[in-house]
C-alpha cells in the first residue's frame, strides 16, 4: 500500500502549514469493470462490506463483498441470486450484528400479493438460501406498496415501514415492524392509519413530467422521515397542509408522531414555528433517553411587488418524549454575508433547496451539516405527451422522459451551543454540476467527519479554486464548478468547531486516474438512497473511501488528527 502524508494545504490567511492528514491507498482491485459499486456498508473492527451490481453483458447480478481494513484487500465476493422470474427487487442492503441483510420484495400479480423477504450473508461468506418472510400485503398494483428499512443508531435492530393499500379506492395504512438483527426475529408489529409513503405525493410530479412540465414545481408534502432509537421507540415526521391553506397561498404544519415501545397508537405533537414554513427534509438525534432533537432547513418566499423576499434558515426542536412537549426550539436565518457566500442573490435564491445530512454531537455542542443545491427538470425534446407511457412497465416508478440537472453549491454547518442557541452558521465552498437521467435523485456530494476539535469536509473541487482561496477577499462568484470528476482535486477542508473558520484546505488527491466519485451507480433502477453514506468509519478518527478509474478501483484509508 502507498502512504501519503499530505502537506499541500492552505490557511485561510494564505500562509502555509502542515496538515496532520494521512491517506493510505490500497492495492488495485481485480474486478470486472461492469461490477459497479453501489454502496459501502458498515463492518466490524477488522473488516467492512460493500454492495455491487453488474447490469451489463451477462444480465443483472448482485454481489456482497468483504474487505480487510488493514490491507484493503478483498476477502470474498458472493453473488446474490434473485432467480429467473422478473418479479423480485432488492429493496435495501444493511450490515448488522455480523451479517449483511438483503431485504427484497417479490410481487405475485396473479394473487395481488406483495411480500418483503430477507436473506443474509454471514461474516464467513455463507449466503442463506432460504428467504425469510417479514410481511405480506394485498395490493392490485405494484406501486401501492412502499417499504423502507431504518436501523437504530447501534445497528442492532431495524424498523421496517410498510405503507400499502389494496386498490386505488382503498386508503393507505402503514405497518411498523421491529426486527432484532441478532436473533433475526420480529419483535412486534404496529399499524397506523396513515400514508407514510416515502415517495410522498409523487403522482402529480410524475404526471407533470409526462406532459413536459417541471415536476420540481409540485409540492410533495407528507411523510418526511423516521427514527428508531436504542430503546425501540419510533418517531416520524409529517408535513401537512394547514387549515388556513388555500390554492393561492399554501401553508404547512410540521408534526412529529411518537410510538413508544409499549404503545399501540402514536402520540402527535405540532412543531410550531412563528410562521407556516414548508419543511421537506429533517434529521433526528437522541441526546438522552427522554430528549429527541429534530432539525432541518426551512425556506420561505414572501411574494411582493418589485422583488420577492426569500428567507432561508435552520431550525432545531428539542422534544421531551416523556411529556410529549416541545422543551426548546430555535430558528436562525442566514445573514447577508452567508447569502452572498452561497451566491443566493434575489434572482437565484428561489431555485435553491437545502438538505440536512448530519446532526453531530461533539462535547456540549451539536453541529448541523447539510448542503445547498438547485434542481431543474428538462424534458427530452424527442419525447412529448404520452410518448413515454411505456415507462410505466419499468421497475422504478417516478422515472420520467427527461433529466434533472443539479448544481450543488456549498456545505452549510451550524453550531447549536449548550444554551440551545445557534451560535454561528458557516459554509465550506463546494461547486459541483451533475445530471441524473429519468428520476430525481439528490446525492451527497461530500463527506463530513468530526473529531474533538475540527470538522473535516471532503469533496471534489476545481484545481483553480485552490489558488482563489489564498486570497482573503476572494469572491464566491469567481469559483469554478466541477462538471467532470477527472481533472478535479479531492480536497479536505478543516473547519474549527470553535468558530467555524476553515483553517486548512488540503489537496488529498488529484483526480487524474483513480478518482473519488460520490456517485457510483447511475442506473435509475439501482440508485442507492439519498442518505446512503459514501464512506465507512473506522477506529481512531479513520475512514475508508472508494476510488475508481474506468472500471479499475481501489480503497483508501484517511486518518485525521
Amino acid at each position: 500500500m502507498k502512504l501519503k502524508t499530505l502537506t499541500t494545504c492552505l490557511l485561510s490567511l494564505g500562509s502555509m502549514a502542515f496538515a496532520q492528514v494521512q491517506m493510505t491507498d490500497g492495492p488495485a482491485l481485480e474486478n470486472d469493470k461492469n461490477n459497479k459499486m453501489n454502496r459501502m456498508l458498515g463492518g466490524d473492527d477488522n473488516s467492512y462490506y460493500c454492495y455491487r451490481i453488474r447490469s451489463k453483458g451477462k444480465g443483472t447480478s448482485f454481489f456482497v463483498e468483504k474487505y480487510d481494513k488493514k490491507t484493503l484487500k478483498p476477502l470474498f465476493s458472493k453473488e446474490i441470486s434473485l432467480g429467473e422470474e422478473n418479479n423480485t427487487k432488492i429493496e435495501d442492503v444493511e450490515y448488522s450484528e455480523g451479517n449483511v441483510f438483503i431485504f427484497r420484495r417479490q410481487y405475485d400479480k396473479k394473487a395481488d400479493k406483495m411480500t418483503l423477504f430477507y436473506q443474509t450473508v454471514t461474516s464467513a461468506g455463507v449466503v442463506s438460501e432460504q428467504l425469510k418472510e417479514i410481511l405480506t400485503v394485498s395490493s392490485d398494483h405494484y406501486e401501492f406498496v412502499d417499504f423502507d428499512i431504518y436501523p437504530n443508531p447501534t445497528h442492532t435492530k431495524f424498523a421496517i415501514k410498510a405503507s400499502h393499500k389494496a386498490n386505488k379506492a382503498d386508503t393507505y395504512k402503514t405497518d411498523l415492524i421491529l426486527m432484532d438483527a441478532a436473533s433475526q426475529k420480529k419483535l412486534w408489529t404496529k399499524t397506523v392509519d396513515q400514508n407514510l409513503n416515502a415517495s410522498g405525493s409523487w403522482g402529480a410530479g410524475f404526471a407533470a413530467s409526462l406532459f413536459g412540465l417541471d415536476p420540481t414545481k409540485f409540492d410533495s408534502y407528507g411523510y418526511i422521515g423516521l427514527f428508531l432509537d436504542k430503546n425501540d421507540n419510533i418517531y416520524y415526521c409529517v408535513t401537512e397542509l394547514a387549515k388556513s391553506s388555500t390554492e393561492k397561498e399554501k401553508k404547512y404544519k410540521l408534526k412529529v408522531y411518537t410510538l413508544n415501545a409499549a404503545d399501540q397508537k402514536p402520540k402527535q405533537l405540532d412543531l410550531g414555528f412563528d410562521d407556516d414554513y414548508y419543511v421537506k427534509d429533517i434529521e433526528f438525534s437522541k441526546t438522552s433517553d427522554n430528549e429527541l432533537v429534530i432539525g432541518g432547513f426551512l425556506k420561505d418566499v414572501v411574494e411582493r411587488k418589485g422583488r420577492d423576499l426569500v428567507k432561508v434558515g435552520i431550525f432545531s426542536f428539542k422534544v421531551n418524549t416523556t411529556t410529549n412537549a416541545v422543551a426548546a426550539k430555535t430558528v436562525k436565518f442566514f445573514d447577508d454575508k452567508l447569502l452572498k457566500d452561497l451566491e443566493s442573490n434575489p434572482s437565484r435564491s428561489r431555485y435553491f433547496k437545502y438538505k440536512l445530512d448530519y446532526i453531530i454531537p461533539v462535547g456540549d455542542a451539536v453541529y448541523y451539516v447539510g448542503e445547498q443545491y438547485s434542481e431543474q427538470y428538462y424534458q427530452n425534446s424527442s419525447n412529448s405527451g404520452f410518448g413515454g407511457m411505456g415507462g410505466f412497465g419499468m421497475g422504478g416508478f417516478g422515472m420520467s422522459n427527461g433529466y434533472y440537472a443539479y448544481e450543488y453549491m456549498d456545505v452549510i454547518v451550524a453550531k447549536l451551543n449548550a444554551k440551545g442557541e445557534f451560535e454561528w452558521i458557516k459554509n465550506s465552498p463546494l461547486r459541483q454540476n451533475d445530471r441524473v437521467n429519468g428520476a430525481a435523485h439528490v446525492f451527497k456530494q461530500y463527506i463530513a467527519v468530526a473529531t474533538s476539535k475540527n470538522l473535516y469536509i471532503l469533496n471534489d473541487d476545481h484545481p483553480k479554486n485552490i489558488e482563489r482561496y489564498e486570497k482573503a477577499d476572494f469572491e464566491p462568484k469567481d469559483l469554478k464548478n466541477v462538471s467532470g470528476i477527472h481533472g478535479s482535486n479531492f480536497v479536505c477542508n478543516t473547519m474549527s468547531l470553535l468558530d467555524g473558520k476553515i483553517t486548512k484546505r488540503t489537496v488529498l488527491m488529484k483526480n487524474d486516474d483513480y478518482c473519488f466519485a460520490p456517485i457510483q451507480e447511475r442506473n435509475p433502477q439501482f440508485m442507492p438512497p439519498s442518505d446512503t453514506e459514501i464512506f465507512v468509519p473506522g477506529a481512531n478518527n479513520e475512514i475508508y473511501i472508494y476510488t475508481e478509474d474506468k472500471g479499475q478501483d481501489r480503497f483508501s484509508k484517511i486518518k485525521f488528527e
